[in-house]
């Protein structure tokens, strides 16, 4: 895990929809009425990325905001999916991968996601941890694994990024 030094700064929240999402991955809301709606990044992987998974994931402790970020993780080698079982409010926070890998904050964003949504994380797209709002959320998890170390890579903030309400329109 290397350590970031990023430049205090805040960052407004955003309701979470398709359009300003898509350059990070996916994002579905259920039930829309339809029978079947293909997520096209789900199944994003690199070829040595041959082992599909799918877990369980729990988040017991709830957030408030401001949230100040610790950490972001990626994976380089496939996409992830996060199906909200049973949850309320949830951060999705996200930013892409600059040229050599580390995390472009120039491009960090927040999303406010309902329970009815779920997002798929794209390849080397930099997203922190799940933070739950409203209470403690299990999640199902779906990725492309390839079991080696640098799969699953993180980076530590050492300064303040804060995610924030934004400001009411006056």
């Amino acid at each position: 895990m290397s350590v970031a030094q990023v430049q205090s700064h805040t960052v407004p929240l955003e309701s979470l929809t398709p359009e300003p999402f898509a350059r990070f991955g996916d994002v579905a809301a259920r039930p829309t009425g339809e029978r079947r709606r293909y997520l096209p990044t789900a199944l994003d992987r690199a070829k040595e990325a041959n082992t599909m998974s799918l877990w369980i994931s729990s988040v017991a402790a709830t957030a408030t905001l401001p949230r100040r970020l610790s950490a972001l993780e990626r994976h380089p080698f496939s996409a992830q999916s996060f199906i909200p079982l049973d949850a309320g409010r949830y951060l999705a926070i996200v930013c892409e991968a600059d040229s050599a890998g580390p995390p472009d904050f120039n491009t960090l964003r927040a999303f406010l996601a309902g329970s009815h949504q779920l997002v798929t994380y794209a390849r080397n797209v930099w997203y922190h941890p799940m933070t739950v709002l409203d209470n403690p959320m299990e999640s199902a998890v779906a990725m492309a694994t390839i079991g080696r170390e640098d799969d699953d890579m993180w980076q530590t903030l050492d300064t303040g990024v804060t995610v924030v309400m934004p400001r009411a329109a006056s």
